[in-house]
Parts: C-alpha cells; sequence; structure tokens
C-alpha cells in the first residue's frame, strides 16, 4: 500500500547550488578561473603599472590608480569565463568517433541569480568608484581654478602651437612650472585633433570653431611627449613635439628668454 512517503520531493534551490558545485566540471573550471584571477590581480596591481606612460602629474597618478582598481574589478569576471574557456579546451573531444549526445540543458535558477548577482555587485562597485574620481577631479579643478596659469592650445595640420597669455609667450613646445595647476583651453584651425600630453595624462579634442578645456598639475621634473590622438590627415603620425616640466626659476629664465614676462 503506497503512502505519502512514496512521493518524490523536488530539490531544493539550495540542494540544486550543492549538486552544482560538486560536478567535476565546475569544480576544475573553478579552480582554472581563481588562478586566472589571481594572475590579473598581480598583473593589475604589480606590472600592468609598469606598462604605463611615466606619471608626471596628478591627473596621471589618478589614471594609474583608475586602472588598477578597474582590473581588479573585472579579473574574476575574466577569470570565470577564461576558466570555463580552458576547461572546455583541454577537455575538447579527440578522434575520428563524433561524442555521443550530452543529457539536456536545463536552466539553474539559483547559478543564474548568483552569477546575476556578483556581477551587478562588481559593475556597480565600478559606478560608484568612477563617480568618487569624477567628483575628486572636479573639487580640485574647482579649487585650482583661480591660480592656474592659462595655456591656449591650437592644433594646425601638423604641429601644436601654445600661447602662455598671461605671460606674452607662443611657442612649438610646451614648457610648464613644477607644481602649479595648468588650465589648457583648446581648439583647432583646420580639422579635428586630439591633444595627448601622455605622461601628463591629459588626453582631450582640439575642434574648430570650438574650446575645450582641461587642467592638470605637474609633479615631476621631466620631458614628456605631446602627441595628437585622432587621425587628422597625411601627416597624423609625425605631429608631436615635446615639452618639459621645469622648476620655476628654469620656467622664468625660459619665458624671459622667449620674450615674455614672469607673473
Amino acid at each position: 500500500m503506497s503512502g505519502h512517503n512514496d512521493v518524490e520531493l523536488k530539490p531544493t534551490p539550495g540542494d540544486r547550488l550543492t549538486k552544482f558545485f560538486r560536478r567535476s566540471d565546475v569544480i576544475q573550471s573553478t579552480i582554472f578561473g581563481v588562478i586566472v584571477t589571481i594572475v590579473f590581480v598581480i598583473l593589475g596591481g604589480k606590472f600592468y603599472t609598469q606598462w604605463m606612460p611615466e606619471i608626471m602629474s596628478t591627473d596621471m597618478k589618478a589614471i594609474e590608480k583608475l586602472m588598477v582598481v578597474f582590473t581588479w574589478i573585472s579579473a574574476p569576471v575574466c577569470g570565470v569565463v577564461l576558466g570555463i574557456a580552458l576547461y572546455t579546451f583541454l577537455n575538447r573531444h579527440s578522434g575520428d568517433t563524433p561524442p555521443p549526445d550530452g543529457p539536456a540543458t536545463r536552466t539553474n535558477g539559483p547559478i543564474v541569480l548568483l552569477w546575476s548577482v556578483v556581477t551587478s555587485l562588481l559593475a556597480l562597485t565600478a559606478v560608484i568608484y568612477g563617480i568618487t574620481e569624477l567628483n575628486s577631479s572636479s573639487i580640485a579643478t574647482a579649487k585650482n581654478a583661480e591660480d592656474a596659469m592659462v595655456v591656449n592650445v591650437v592644433g594646425n595640420q601638423w604641429v601644436w602651437s601654445f600661447e602662455y597669455p598671461e605671460l606674452g609667450v607662443q611657442s612649438h613646445e610646451l614648457m610648464l612650472p613644477i607644481n602649479r595647476a595648468v588650465a589648457f583651453h583648446v581648439t583647432s584651425v583646420d580639422v579635428n585633433h586630439s591633444f595627448w600630453p601622455v605622461q601628463l595624462g591629459v588626453k582631450i579634442d582640439a575642434n574648430k570653431l570650438a574650446e575645450t578645456f582641461a587642467d592638470t598639475t605637474p609633479t615631476k621634473l621631466g620631458e614628456f611627449d605631446v602627441k595628437c590622438a585622432e587621425l587628422c590627415g597625411l601627416y597624423h603620425a609625425y605631429m608631436e613635439t615635446t615639452g618639459e616640466v621645469m622648476t620655476k626659476a628654469d620656467f622664468d629664465n625660459w619665458i624671459l628668454e622667449q620674450g615674455g614676462h614672469t607673473a
């Protein structure tokens, strides 16, 4: 005589989750994923920064920090994807005989929910961190606005021109004093360019009939590269010059040599 004990109970979400993580393919993929995640965290924290341009300003330092944090945030996602790919590659079918059909694939609700929650938290972390950094940058810009030295930047196929309106100097080289905020007013006289003083961490469009703005504070003495980061014609690759971060005394001497006057 059959009773209620013969009724087969459906597995709970917890049972399905436990069963899923006990599968050999999931265990191997997880191990591969953890290894890949650790590798990317180490690359982001130790080596990635060494491949970036030299840090010569507050903006470049902020960019380095941002890239490291975003690499860490994306490392788990990359670990899962590459872990599954690596497991699949190592366990791929070989030989002429086709493999038998596998069991039907069904949606695993708890896993879908877990993956959605984790990736949403990672994305939310990136958004909050990015907004915080943008707000900090805006506050720093407003704080330095009154004391910033204005440099007018003009793009012209295929050279850069720099004007120091407060000091009465024009040049094709960008010279800046250390530890003083600089406000770049950028435009173009022909096609669209992109003003990119590489080691200063600034990149902004130079558009005809419009003026864009960027600012930074140089923090390290030495030379830096100034390039165009937007295809602007036949000799785009040659639209570059050099700049230098100087001591205040050297900068004042350079201004006087160019026929200008010190502030």
